[in-house]
């Protein structure tokens, strides 16, 4: 797991065929303390916007966007995503 606070991408992996449970557990494992506890699941956006393309756009309650995860690369050893923070 990156934590990366500069310009790039924080980035994660799952097993190939991760639920989406799975996948938004590695997504609060990235962001900070603050956001993991303003984090939503509920609220947040599970999207096929492509054939083979999975995004999820991170949201707080209010419906105000913390992050986009992003599907990044696929491969037989697991699924690598690409979370990008709002400012």
């Amino acid at each position: 797991m990156d934590k990366n606070k500069g310009n790039g991408p924080s980035k994660f992996a799952v097993p190939p065929f991760a639920s989406d449970d799975e996948i938004w557990i590695k997504i609060l494992e990235v962001l900070t303390p603050s956001e993991q506890l303003e984090a939503s699941r509920s609220k947040s956006e599970f999207n096929d916007p492509y054939m083979g393309g999975k995004e999820i756009i991170v949201k707080r309650s209010d419906h105000s966007d913390i992050a986009v995860a992003l599907l990044s690369e696929v491969s037989s050893f697991g699924d690598e995503w690409a979370i990008y923070r709002e400012f």
